[in-house]
């Protein structure tokens, strides 16, 4: 009982406001997107685009304020507050040098980036905010030689180092993104108008984040309001019928503070070229090699997404948050290609809190639930078959008809401490319980399937000296279909200025899906007819990843370079097997009319060994006053190694390049942005044991935006851009494994409008 009351009743020492605006000391401007910092209670804020910063509901006492911002020294005061408002404007010295942005995905507490001890890669606000209205894909791969991603009706699949979405862990703000299909995550669900800094960590990182971790994490951390009110509008339209809108309301108050948003993404569509391979031109040479098609790589689509989210600071040390979304997206298919459509739907909640025990120790608490539905839509009347204990079931499906074709439940419950014991140790620990069920009709060999998966873990970031700091974890896994896992993990940072020298060993660990376990459904993709079966024997894919990592970083040049070993145990992938070997899996015997209508069987299985091996370069440099630019390079060796050849879908060679000019006037501010990106070849397996290839590409673009600021309490910017500016488009026929989707040389142009009512100040 006096634990409740010590949480529920508000302290006796009154709560502060700090509050205040960042301004640059050479000419009074106010300075955007500064990072404000107490440093005692790991409190975090920005500036945003007006200057203006405020932390609400601060017990009374004695503090030190930090403020970094790229481009100006390093602002540091020590703070006493007591009751009431308290209004403190800081007047930031220019300067070349650059100040390391806040981090947290690499130890799950708040570090400078230049001082984490893992390695940690940041695409910033105003990266973001740069390359226009770009996609969440674009931007990731844009700005990072080491990201790779290509598009499917199903979503993404993102790459990192040589391994894919399937190893590749995406939170939003520090929780797991879930819901898709077949390895893709739709990030559709997701404006990058509306994030505030994408974290990246690379290689195992399953000893804070559990399964999926064996590539990396990405964390995307969206943005909140510090202002009494934010009104928000982006709009960018593109060729192709491409639609992206995105509206918010945001407030923050004493005790609470809310943010609703909207946003919407459509696109028409485009074809790259009419015509597809014939696979009957295998048996009969008599027939054309090529055959018209009306299939698209990219298909006509909406989606939108809702989402609602608040918080309540009940008392200095215990705040609650709520929210909960709701997502859709229908994939139009052509009338002569396919006869029905795709449907997704995503709904969400998600409950917290967050309890201060004293200033460098914290507890929090998390249950997120989300259930995500996929159907397939009938436009027209349309005979469907499926095969159910190895006969065919006919249905016929008539117009406004859906077909409920998975429906997967998620629900994640996790509780996190984090206790500084001393100058020397800053230990924490956590448990996690997750739960899966899939239903899905016709297409498992269970009615209905389901998974649990019990973790804790424990982490210990030891100072061993200024310059020398030490990341050591473990966490404990067990998996009801496996088994019981441990994942351990040691990190080590030398910080001997100009340089940063980083080491890692890690373990990842990533558990059988439920549609590895259980599929069993036949489908037609890129022209084929599939039967895909899932294997109930399948083992844990387990890695071993060596890192290191050398930084430099001077007043206005900074380069880094790091190598890596990722090697993968039991990779789960398609085997290509023979419809003899089916029967034998089976015991079902098909007809001679069924053996020609599945023109090929895919079977999950464990490749012994596989390993992904490579290394990352970047270069940035400050050029003049206003002009930036950032180079990066990867180059990634990755093998199966059973097999004795090269992963598919994965480019050995990586480049991206940018230069930015940025002139700010008064109220008014120009920046303008060349980018590009270039992908080697990248190497595929083919059912029939061939290899082939998807050819090279380079992409460029150019981005202007124009900022208006302080108009009625509004800040306007106009975006001009220009994709693919050397119109690169790859024509290979349809079902070939394509370099790019990009439909080539496309024009954008961009509204972002956003309204502001600060707190008052004294």
């Amino acid at each position: 009982m006096a634990l409740v009351q010590v949480i529920l009743l508000p302290v006796c020492a009154q709560s502060v406001v700090l509050q205040g605006k960042v301004y640059d000391k050479s000419n009074s401007q106010k300075v955007d997107f500064a990072n404000v910092y107490i440093e005692n209670i790991n409190r975090i804020a920005s500036s945003g685009v007006d200057g203006q910063y405020r932390f609400a509901d601060l017990p009374q006492g004695e503090y030190v304020l930090q403020v970094t911002h790229l481009g100006y020294e390093k602002y540091s005061q020590k703070i006493t507050l007591s009751k009431g408002i308290s209004t403190i404007d800081i007047a930031l010295i220019p300067k070349a040098e650059t100040i390391s942005p806040i981090v947290v995905t690499g130890t799950g507490t708040s570090y400078h980036l230049d001082n984490v001890p893992v390695q940690t890669e940041i695409i910033t606000q105003k990266d973001i905010a740069e390359v226009g209205g770009q996609s969440v894909e674009e931007v990731l791969a844009g700005v990072s030689s080491s990201l790779d991603f290509t598009l499917s009706s199903m979503g993404t699949n993102l790459k990192i180092n040589g391994l894919g979405n399937d190893y590749v862990l995406i939170l939003v703000n520090g929780k797991r993104l879930t819901g898709g299909l077949s390895g893709y995550t739709d990030l559709s669900r997701l404006n990058a108008n509306d994030i505030k800094q994408i974290e990246i960590v690379k290689g195992a990182s399953s000893t804070l984040y559990g399964s999926d971790a064996i590539a990396g994490v990405i964390n995307i951390i969206t943005k909140k309001t510090l202002n009494k009110l934010d009104v928000t509008n982006s709009s960018s339209i593109q060729d192709y019928g491409r639609v992206k809108q995105l509206n918010t309301l945001s407030f923050n108050g004493d005790k609470w503070a809310g943010k609703t948003s909207f946003n919407y993404r459509h696109t028409d569509g485009w074809q790259l070229n009419n015509l597809k391979f014939n696979n009957a031109w295998q048996s009969n040479h008599d027939l054309p090699f090529l055959e018209e098609t009306y299939y698209k790589p990219v298909n006509k689509s909406n989606a939108y997404t809702i989402s609602q989210d608040f918080d309540y600071r009940i008392n200095q040390k215990l705040k609650l948050y709520a929210g909960g979304s709701w997502y859709e997206k229908t994939l139009f298919f052509p009338f002569k290609a396919q006869m029905h459509n795709y449907y997704y739907n995503n709904r969400g909640v998600s409950v917290g809190g967050d309890y201060t025990i004293n200033p460098n120790s914290t507890i929090n608490f998390s249950v997120d639930y989300n259930n995500y539905l996929y159907y397939t839509e009938y436009p027209y009347k349309y005979n469907e078959s499926y095969m159910v204990d190895g006969s065919v079931l006919r249905l016929t499906f008539y117009p406004g008809d859906r077909f409920k074709n998975s429906d997967e439940t998620t629900l994640i419950a996790q509780a996190k401490g984090v206790f500084k014991l001393n100058d020397t140790h800053n230990l924490s620990v956590g448990t996690e319980f997750l739960y899966e069920m899939l239903e899905s009709q016709y297409r498992l060999t269970v009615a209905d399937a389901n998974a649990s998966t019990y973790s804790i873990y424990v982490q210990d970031e030891i100072k061993l000296a200024d310059a020398f700091s030490v990341v050591a974890g473990v966490r404990a896994i067990y998996y009801n279909k496996t088994g019981m896992e441990y994942t351990p993990k040691l990190s080590a940072m030398y910080n001997l200025k100009p340089f940063t020298l980083r080491a890692t060993y890690a373990n990842g660990f990533k558990s059988p899906t439920l549609r590895e376990l259980y599929y069993f459904y036949e489908s037609d993709r890129m022209g084929m007819h599939r039967l895909y079966m899932g294997n109930e024997d399948l083992k844990p894919q387990k890695s071993h990843y060596f890192s290191l990592a050398a930084d430099y970083k001077n007043k206005s040049f900074t380069a880094g370079v790091s190598v890596y070993l990722n090697k993968v145990n039991d990779m789960i992938d398609y085997l290509i097997i023979s419809a003899d070997d089916y029967t034998r899996l089976t015991g079902d015997t098909l007809s001679y009319n069924r053996k020609k209508e599945i023109e090929e069987f895919k079977w999950r299985y464990n490749i012994d060994e596989a390993r992904s091996v490579g290394v990352d370069c970047h270069v940035g440099m400050k050029l003049f006053k206003q002009v930036k630019v950032n180079l990066g390079y990867s180059y990634v060796d990755a093998k199966n190694l059973t097999q004795h050849i090269r992963l598919n879908g994965i480019s050995a060679h990586s480049a991206t390049a940018k230069a930015s000019w940025t002139k700010k006037w008064k109220d008014y501010k120009f920046n303008a942005n060349v980018s590009g990106v270039y992908k080697s070849d990248k190497f595929y397996l083919e059912e029939d044991e061939t290899r082939s290839y998807a050819k090279p590409y380079q992409l460029c673009e150019i981005t202007t935006n124009h900022t208006f600021y302080h108009l009625n309490n509004c800040d306007i910017t106009v975006v001009l851009g220009i994709d693919n500016l050397l119109n690169f488009i790859d024509h290979s026929p349809y079902g070939s494994h394509y370099a790019t989707l990009s439909p080539g040389r496309t024009y954008l142009v961009g509204l972002n409008i956003k309204y502001h009512k600060y707190h008052e100040q004294l």
